[in-house]
């Protein structure tokens, strides 16, 4: 079974050399491995160079950010299997055959993953993490779910590039959470799961990262949620009804997005927003309320 990767990276000198050796250090699979460089001047390039006779292509220019050339790599990947790797992680001794073995004892799965390994930026083991999501209503639940830590590090998820070709591009409107809105749709387009209960890659977790930025990353996974819900949840009424609850009060609360509520106080916005029972959190500041209030009447 041929397995496709792609590292997209820019200015990326301190690590790449290790992610590039974890892929080509990888044995017992059919490989086909690209680097697209986002014309880096830090030295990025010259290590690149030094692996360009085992590399299936890669280039460096000016390429419009991650998500854009991942979009321009994947089309180039004949594997049945793929999969992308950012260059500041790392494939553990065995991944991709692990990978190519799993699909082949499950032909009727479209996306395989396993766990990650956290490391610092030098390194240094911080943990490890095991994601489970299994429905569309899972991947939508980012209160429960995806921030539940439920959620999927990205490297540690493998996916038939039959199941790519049926849901497209990624969106470059989220260059930060682009991932999780191509889930979504993976599940969207009947996608099958299987999870390995084994680590396939070490995840460096670091200040520069992009989805260091937390807020915007949160930003963008709410106006996903939203999104999706707009257009017809594919879950049950109920469970949108909730999640649309949660999402609205979440809102309110953070001013992420415009929605209309100008009221300072929890309770006139419930006389708009009654369905906002409906949340844990809603009900939980209530009752603190009325308790306070008991106090002082007791007092």
């Amino acid at each position: 079974m041929k397995i496709g990767i792609v590292t997209p990276c820019f200015n990326s000198a301190a690590t790449i050399e290790a992610t590039i050796q974890s892929v080509l250090a990888q044995e017992g699979v059919d490989l086909e491995y690209i680097v697209m460089d986002g014309g880096s001047t830090d030295g990025t390039v010259d290590i690149i160079k030094k692996y360009e006779s085992r590399l299936s292509w890669w280039v460096s220019e000016p390429d419009g950010g991650q998500v854009r050339a991942l979009n321009n790599a994947f089309p180039r990947l004949t594997g049945e299997v793929l999969g992308f790797l950012n260059a500041d992680d790392v494939l553990l001794p065995g991944a991709l055959k692990t990978i190519a073995d799993a699909f082949t004892a499950r032909p009727e799965a479209d996306i395989i993953h396993g766990g990650v390994e956290w490391i610092d930026f030098e390194g240094h083991p911080l943990g490890s993490h095991l994601g489970r999501i299994e429905s569309l209503e899972d991947i939508l639940d980012i209160y429960h779910v995806w921030w539940g830590n439920r959620q999927w590090a990205q490297p540690e998820v493998f996916f038939r590039r039959a199941l790519k070709e049926r849901v497209g591009l990624f969106n470059e409107r989220y260059d930060l959470t682009f991932d999780y809105d191509f889930w979504i749709r993976c599940f969207r387009e009947g996608a099958r799961i299987a999870r390995l209960d084994t680590p396939l890659v070490k995840f460096r977790k670091h200040a520069g990262q992009k989805t260091a930025d937390a807020k915007r990353t949160n930003d963008q996974l709410r106006e996903i949620l939203l999104r999706n819900l707009d257009k017809g949840p594919g879950i049950g009424w109920w469970r949108a009804l909730q999640l649309r609850a949660q999402l609205s009060y979440d809102l309110y609360q953070t001013g992420a997005f415009d929605i209309g509520l100008r009221h300072p106080h929890i309770t006139a916005a419930l006389l708009l927003h009654p369905y906002w029972l409906l949340c844990k959190d809603v009900r939980s500041r209530i009752s603190c309320s009325l308790q306070r209030r008991a106090a002082l009447l007791c007092f």
